[in-house]
Parts: structure tokens; C-alpha cells; sequence
């Protein structure tokens, strides 16, 4: 099968130089969790869909993803425009990762798609796993030009001097830098265990400003107690299951198998 990635334009959108800001699944669902919060607090509707042979099925299978009312869509990136500000920003998320051996094809196709709108800037946001308590709720970021540095510093976010940022997320900085684009990375702080909408929160929290973004977090509060009680009562009911299990192995009850 021939490999093809295309951009379908629904809407064509009123921008002006705008920053591209990219959020897709990865550690914590930080990007994704990041940029879906903004586009339905704006209540945004997609002006373009990237569809590609290189986006599959969260397991890694082609086919389509099935919607509760029955109906169905291929896996795709959505773009979503905001004019509202300045800078314009353009949104890019969506379900899932393109493949290992797509993620350059799919991100050259996006930054020639946005920069035919003038963009000169390109924001990924992701996660950045860390095991240590102490951490949470940190924003680390990487930058590639100088001056971008003294912005982000001036914001708090903390300076990543070594490491990887990988997948989708990287390969847009890499590209974006071949380019002589303004290329910045906001990795939130995570343990990378299930969907951080406190480490999205805190690169939100930077993520406005550096945008001039006056966004209401209320929502997102009551989100995290929500997921916080979840939580909860996830390790409430693994705890008592674990004593239930010793006390059957201490009466010398049959061993369980899986």
C-alpha cells in the first residue's frame, strides 16, 4: 500500500502570522489534555482535518474509531483557529500519534500547511516522566534560539539540559528548527500513569501567558477532584483486594491463577 498523508480544508480561516500550538496523546495525555481544554473553553470547531496512512487505531491497528451515536471517522489531526488575540494561534490535536516511521512525512506536512498562514512560531506540549514527588507540577521546557530562553525563565519554567523529547512532540521541534521557525517545547512535570490534568494545568497556567490567553480554570478544577476521587477509590478497592488475597493464602486457600 502507497503511504499518503493530506490536509483538507472545511473552513478556510481569517489569520494573521499565527502560532501553531501542537498537543497529541503522549506521557500523561499532557499535549492532548493541554490544547483540547483550550479549544472547548473557546468553543472552537476544526477548520482542517489531516488524515493519513501513518494515523492508526490507539493499538495500533487500522480501521475507524466508532462514535456513540453509532456513526464513525478515520483517526485524524484536527486544526483549530483563534483570531481573537495576538498572536492568532492555530490549535493541532487529535487521537492518537502518527506511527514511528510516519511522524516525519505527517509533521512536514503540517508545518507546510501552517506556515502557508504565515506562521513563525511552533509550541509542542507534552509530558515529561519523572518518578520523583518533588517534581510534580513543574513546567520544563527546550527552546531553539537564544532569547527564547530568558522568556521562559521569566515565566518559571525550568530549563531541560539533557534528556530526549520523542515522538510527535519532538519531531515538530526538529522540523520546525530546520526551518529557522521560533521552536519551543512545555513538557509538564508527570508520572505518565493515566490522563495529568494537574500537570496540564500547570503548562496551561504558562502556556496563556506566553499567548496573552485569559482562560477560566475552574472547569479543570473540578476535573482533577473529580479524577483525584477516582483515584482514590481505585487504590481503596486494589488495597482491599490485595488483603483479601493474603488472607486466603494465609488460611492455605487454592492459588489463583490469571
Amino acid at each position: 500500500m502507497s503511504m499518503w498523508t493530506k490536509i483538507y480544508v472545511l473552513e478556510e480561516p481569517n489569520l494573521e502570522k499565527p502560532v501553531l500550538v501542537q498537543g497529541l496523546p503522549g506521557l500523561g495525555f499532557v499535549g492532548k489534555l493541554t490544547v483540547t481544554y483550550l479549544i472547548d473553553e473557546f468553543k472552537l470547531k476544526p477548520f482542517a482535518r489531516l488524515l493519513s496512512t501513518h494515523l492508526m487505531l490507539l493499538d495500533g491497528s487500522t480501521g475507524i474509531h466508532i462514535n456513540a451515536d453509532g456513526t464513525f471517522f478515520l483517526p485524524k489531526l484536527e486544526f483549530y483557529a483563534y483570531n481573537q488575540t495576538k498572536p492568532n494561534i492555530i490549535f493541532l490535536t487529535g487521537d492518537t500519534q502518527p506511527t514511528v516511521y510516519g511522524q516525519y512525512e505527517v509533521a512536514e506536512c503540517v508545518l507546510n500547511f501552517v506556515q502557508k498562514y504565515g506562521c513563525e512560531r511552533i509550541i509542542a506540549v507534552g509530558g515529561f516522566q519523572t518518578p520523583f514527588e518533588r517534581e510534580l507540577g513543574r513546567v520544563y521546557g527546550v527552546f531553539n534560539k537564544p532569547f527564547l530562553e530568558n522568556e521562559l525563565k521569566s515565566l518559571g519554567v525550568n530549563i531541560t539540559r539533557s534528556g530526549s523529547v520523542t515522538g510527535a512532540c519532538g519531531i515538530i521541534l526538529g522540523l520546525g528548527d530546520q526551518r529557522n521557525l521560533e521552536s519551543l517545547g512545555l513538557l509538564g512535570a508527570t508520572r505518565g500513569e493515566y490522563p495529568d490534568m494537574e500537570a496540564a494545568k500547570s503548562v496551561l497556567k504558562v502556556l496563556s501567558k506566553i499567548l496573552g490567553l485569559e482562560i477560566n480554570l475552574t472547569r479543570l478544577d473540578r476535573e482533577i477532584e473529580e479524577m483525584k476521587r477516582r483515584l482514590e477509590n481505585l487504590h481503596r478497592i486494589q488495597a482491599e483486594a490485595i488483603g483479601e488475597i493474603r488472607k486466603e493464602f494465609k488460611r492455605g486457600g487454592s492459588p489463583f491463577y490469571v
